[in-house]
């Protein structure tokens, strides 16, 4: 599935909830607050926050530059300021994807396996124990949190980054079986570990976690609390859907899911959003105020991160959209059909998920109009502002605000 983690805001009508859904899960280390995120985020087809991986990221390239010192413990009032404000600075994080697609990029490179050992999980430790780092990495979560519908695991995510989140989770275990599974863990991933000091590692970490004076890993007042020890990943994995469900079901609706079969023919988000400007034409899909399935095919132009195209101001289209903004739209791009050993087609596609609104402002209208102007006949630029004028009280105009996009495409092997 190529979906943009950047184009994931629920959809609804306008008498539902007009905001991201965030599901916060918090708990210890070793707990399975990762794999858990991930197999929630792919469920309900959002993105998944890591927000470990952000802050092992960033203790990393503090080490490297000796900011961090040795230890459990770290003196914020040792810490080199401008040494610390540089390194902050080049830290800026991204999201890609939905689910178990998800990828975190940090400065613009996909933050990768290198941040996983138990080594640079007492650094984050460490470096969780420096306000400015802290500051630094709830601000940027929140922006995500404030833009995208998302869940997101850590240690304060329920408390301090997310307090206002529609569910929160706390899950916990035994420290001696979080040791254990943290060490088949990292064995899946070809990493040596021996389990008494996993254990030990895990005790420590859970030491400062607890008692470090800033957001102190504690469950959030309202958040439902598990206890995975004597659970199976299934059983836990069941527990937190229901509580989603409840959770969601007051007044929230989230993204629809669009997952690929062929994984395979998954497009990136560059590719999909070239597709659509490129794209000669496009099929709207809306549900009309009998609650029937409606699809026009459209000109449109894209604009930024919205899609643009005109109307007569009345129609069945007209009040389609009126009764639920939600709407798919659907480009194709090359085709060929082929024979290669059976029956086949080449082809390209992108499917996008967001919400349609009339153009209101005049500059903004005007623009698009202009703009698809440009795009279907550039050779007759020269009539299109009169022709504009003289239609524009008869003509509306409506963007669809992406979402979340998703591109496929089969094209012959190099």
């Amino acid at each position: 599935m190529s979906v943009s983690s950047k184009n994931t805001r629920p959809a609804g009508t306008a008498c539902e909830a007009d905001k991201p859904f965030i599901v916060t899960i918090d708990g210890p280390a070793g707990v399975g607050k990762s794999t858990l995120a991930r197999r929630v985020a792919e469920t309900l087809g959002v993105a998944y926050l890591d927000t470990g991986a952000m802050f092992r990221t960033v203790a990393l390239r503090l080490a490297r530059e000796g900011a961090l010192g040795a230890g459990p413990e770290c003196d914020p009032a040792l810490v080199d300021a401008a040494l610390l404000d540089a390194t902050l600075a080049e830290c800026s994080f991204s999201l890609e994807g939905a689910g178990e697609s998800t990828r975190l990029s940090c400065g613009g490179k996909t933050v990768g396996d290198e941040i996983r050992s138990e080594e640079a999980g007492m650094m984050a430790a460490r470096a969780a124990q420096i306000p400015q780092v802290r500051e630094r990495l709830k601000l940027i979560q929140q922006r995500l949190g404030e833009e995208y519908s998302l869940v997101s695991e850590g240690r304060d995510m329920g408390t301090v980054v997310f307090p206002h989140a529609q569910c929160k989770l706390f899950l916990d275990a035994d420290p001696g079986i979080r040791a254990e599974r943290r060490f088949f863990q990292l064995q899946q991933m070809g990493l040596q570990a021996d389990l008494e000091e996993l254990v030990k590692q895990i005790q420590d970490r859970d030491y400062q976690d607890r008692n470090r004076p800033i957001a102190p890993l504690v469950p959030a007042q309202d958040a439902h609390c598990i206890d995975t020890s004597r659970l199976d990943i299934d059983e836990v994995f069941a527990l937190l859907m229901e509580h989603v469900r409840v959770s969601y079901g007051k007044g929230f609706c989230l993204p629809p899911q669009c997952p690929i079969r062929r994984k395979d023919r998954a497009t990136d988000t560059a590719e999909a959003m070239k597709l659509l400007e490129k794209g000669e034409y496009g099929l709207l899909a809306l549900n009309d105020p009998f609650g029937w399935p409606y699809a026009v095919p459209l000109s449109f132009v894209l604009m930024g991160e919205a899609l643009y195209f005109h109307s007569a101001c009345d129609g069945r289209k007209i009040r389609a959209i009126k009764a639920c903004d939600r709407a798919c739209f659907v480009v194709v791009g090359d085709t060929l059909p082929v024979y290669v050993k059976d029956f086949s087609t080449y082809y390209e596609s992108v499917m996008v998920f967001g919400r349609v609104t009339p153009v209101e402002d005049e500059g903004e209208k005007r623009g698009s109009l202009m703009a698809l102007a440009e795009k279907y006949l550039p050779e007759h630029m020269d009539k299109a502002e009169g022709d504009i004028t003289r239609s524009y009280s008869r003509t509306a105009v409506y963007k669809i605000t992406i979402e979340r996009i998703s591109g496929k495409a089969k094209r012959p092997r190099p």
